[in-house]
């Protein structure tokens, strides 16, 4: 456990805690034991819980996944905070967090604007920090949604439904992660004046509209994926009926010949041509004018 103090308060980080870590909470501060007990592991859902003096939040980032390709894991943070300390508990890598948190050790400018007034304060630093950190990953989906809606006309609608449906999966996750914490915010927005007064429940609930409004550009982008994949579906289905319109027209134009070139190639008497010097050849003449003529009559249909 990392702590730093500044204005009368104290700001404890836990990474990935150990049972001696947990310990060290338990004997160390008077939180409620249902909160100690769900620090051995990851939550796995946002959630909030208040009591009297203290408050417990459970909170969920999407995170791009270095090691599998098109995916995302949501990175936990269990935050537990009352008027005296913030403690932070991270359980997953989260690359913003971590550059935050060197810097507050580094930089004391950026140190004091964190701590300048509550923990409640800096709490509201942090959690708006993060979340604004988020619209770097909404911008790499946006930017494939971009991409992906610009190719889908060029001819490539097999490839494209491979690409379509891994960015629509990035897109559902990344939803899927940061939309419960909607509510969460909603809670604490409603609640935390109780502890730090009206002023840190504005800050938290200008946080809250952050999470909001990337709620609503990765609805925007799931919607938008939704309508692309409709679309190439759509192509590729119209494509096979092309494929399969010509196919059969060739096989009705095929079929007459073979019919005739099957009775003209019979061992009997008395066929038609049979005993005509240019008899192979006017059958030919008869096969190529039916072939046109059909060719001619699809033609007048519009059929090809």
């Amino acid at each position: 456990m990392e702590t730093m103090t500044h204005n009368n308060f104290s700001f404890h980080t836990i990474k990935e805690p150990s049972k001696k870590d947990v310990s060290l909470l338990k004997e160390s501060f008077r939180f409620h034991p249902s909160i100690i007990s769900e620090l051995f592991r990851p939550t796995l859902h946002p959630k909030i819980e208040l009591y009297e003096d203290h408050v417990f939040l459970v909170l969920r980032f999407p995170q791009f996944d270095k090691q599998k390709y098109h995916k995302l894991f949501a990175s936990e943070i269990d935050i537990i905070i009352d008027k005296n300390q913030l403690i932070l508990v991270q359980y997953q890598n989260f690359k913003a967090l971590d550059t935050l948190l060197e810097q507050l050790k580094t930089n004391e400018e950026l140190k004091k604007e964190f701590f300048q007034n509550n923990p409640g304060y800096l709490l509201y630093k942090i959690l708006d920090y993060l979340f604004r950190s988020l619209y770097e990953e909404l911008d790499h989906i946006g930017k494939r949604v971009n991409d992906v809606e610009g190719d889908i006309f060029e001819g490539h609608q097999e490839k494209m439904l491979q690409s379509i449906s891994w960015y629509r999966r990035e897109a559902i996750d990344f939803k899927r992660i940061i939309k419960p914490n909607v509510e969460i915010f909603k809670e604490l927005s409603e609640n935390i004046n109780k502890l730090f007064g009206a002023d840190i429940a504005f800050y938290i609930s200008s946080t809250e509209a952050v999470v909001a409004r990337l709620v609503s550009l990765i609805e925007n982008h799931v919607e938008t994926l939704h309508i692309i994949h409709e679309t190439n579906v759509s192509l590729l289905s119209f494509k096979a009926n092309e494929i399969m319109k010509r196919l059969t027209i060739f096989a009705v134009i095929v079929f007459p010949l073979t019919f005739i070139s099957s009775i003209w190639g019979m061992n009997m008497l008395n066929i038609p041509f049979s005993d005509h010097p240019l008899g192979f050849w006017i059958m030919v003449g008869i096969m190529l004018g039916g072939a046109i003529s059909m060719l001619s009559f699809f033609k007048f249909k519009k059929w090809i």
